[in-house]
């Protein structure tokens, strides 16, 4: 760890400890009561317990350029932890003894509470020290090309984070927008290295000047300056990205999705199978009346069952209730409905506004071939046209398709007639795709039910 990240955490660490002290004698002294050995090796466990519990959130593993999120989701994490951990020893081993349930209350609600407080005032602290100049890490920016300007915009607009760019080198300069901040060529590292002081080397060279690099690399080792490369592919990896490797040979993943994480495919899994069993349970006196309302209307089967592209563009069989007397082809149509489609039945004019049409997909959804949430799945054609047209569309295959998506619950389901309209479907599916989480599974169901935006577009 670099001196001035480990300033960082002794400031940090230092407060958490004084609060959690703090806080402990307070609640004691409060209450009346003195502080004994055994209330001294009840502080002493409980600071063990912190320990514990930072080092495995890595509360302390601090970068002058961690925000305040980064570090207050570490912090939250740990005190949820902390405090199960802790009313778990009271209610079934009754430790800590002598202390009544309102002074522990009052303990595991007070000290979680007074320390994110003293922890947001020391990042104030931090902040504006930063800003004039204090605990700053100086950098060298070896290429001023494309990438260069874009890490002299980042660190220009986070001036709190503590990285202040003391020039560029160039082999170049003529073709950088960057020319005033160019200090040399990049055969001059070394008396800049020598003659200012520098804490860092970026380097933001094209990757094909892999010798150019290997030669910046070299010289900063020399010198026992710090190398952090900067890839300039860097704008293909967005922000959900994952590293891992081939053996010694470092992979990045590009579009790295939390659904990629088993914990959490299992999750949605389990929660699909026990969701979609329940309603079709629930559910089964309306599929029967539907079908005998479908068979009494018009000749043909109860279910419609085209074949739609699934995860990972697999084919698979998709069960609807049949809403027209005349269905499009299963795997080759390409008639959309249309308002007061002539195609479509009474009783499917009905179903189809209320997307009673789409239930049985809840089979699907047992089968594993769909989830209860995602991009809704498409006719092949369709998939084929859009794909052509509609950037990054395939993206949205990344997901089992879902009976209910973010895009119809937006408003954007129906036709797909005009760009507009494909591509706000397409940047709603590929924004759930990218920010996915329980919760917000469960807002896109309870909108599937009460917003109107739902079933404006429903015909």
């Amino acid at each position: 760890m670099i001196r001035s990240d480990r300033r960082l955490t002794l400031l940090y660490g230092a407060g958490d400890f004084l609060t959690l002290g703090g806080c402990f004698a307070g609640i004691n002294l409060f209450y009346g009561k003195e502080m004994s050995d055994q209330n001294y090796l009840y502080l002493i466990s409980l600071a063990f317990a912190w320990i514990f519990f930072t080092s495995k959130n890595k509360v302390y593993y601090l970068h002058l350029h961690n925000g305040l999120k980064y570090r207050f989701k570490n912090q939250l994490k740990t005190h949820f932890e902390l405090i199960a951990v802790l009313s778990l020893s009271y209610l079934v081993l009754g430790i800590p003894q002598g202390y009544s349930k309102s002074q522990f209350i009052v303990f595991l609600l007070g000290f979680p509470a007074v320390n994110l407080v003293v922890n947001y005032l020391t990042f104030l602290i931090v902040r504006a020290l930063r800003i004039k100049g204090k605990n700053v890490r100086k950098a060298l920016v070896i290429g001023a090309g494309r990438v260069g300007a874009h890490i002299d915009n980042y660190f220009r607009q986070n001036a709190d984070f503590g990285y202040r760019i003391i020039g560029f080198l160039d082999d170049n300069p003529e073709d950088s927008d960057l020319q005033y901040q160019i200090i040399g060529r990049i055969d001059e590292i070394d008396q800049v290295i020598q003659s200012r002081k520098v804490d860092e080397v970026i380097i933001a060279l094209p990757t094909h000047l892999d010798e150019k690099i290997q030669q910046v690399v070299d010289r900063a080792d020399y010198f026992g300056i710090r190398v952090r490369l900067v890839p300039d592919y860097f704008r293909l990896l967005g922000r959900n990205y994952k590293t891992t490797a081939f053996g010694d040979m470092p992979i990045i993943n590009i579009r790295e999705i939390s659904l990629d994480r088993l914990r959490f495919a299992s999750l949605k899994r389990i929660c699909d199978v026990a969701f979609s069993a329940t309603m079709l349970l629930m559910l089964a006196p309306l599929f029967l009346v539907l079908g005998i309302l479908i068979k009494w209307e018009s000749a043909g089967p109860v279910f419609y069952c085209p074949i739609r592209l699934g995860q990972g563009g697999r084919q698979f069989k998709l069960y609807k209730f049949r809403s027209m007397y005349t269905n499009d082809a299963a795997v080759a149509g390409k008639a959309s409905t249309t308002k007061d489609d002539p195609r479509v039945t009474r009783i499917g004019k009905f179903i189809r506004k209320y997307s009673l049409d789409e239930l049985p997909q809840f089979i699907n959804v047992l089968l594993g071939h769909m989830s209860v949430v995602g991009p809704r799945p498409h006719r092949i054609f369709l998939n084929e046209v859009m794909q052509k047209e509609v950037d990054n569309y395939m993206i949205r295959h990344y997901l089992k398709p879902g009976i209910t998506g973010w895009a119809q619950v937006n408003g954007w389901r129906g036709p797909t007639d005009t760009e507009e309209q494909r591509n706000n479907r397409t940047a709603h599916d590929l924004w759930y795709v990218e920010n996915w989480t329980p919760l917000l599974d469960i807002k896109i169901i309870f909108l599937t039910v009460f917003s109107e935006k739902t079933h404006k577009a429903a015909f």
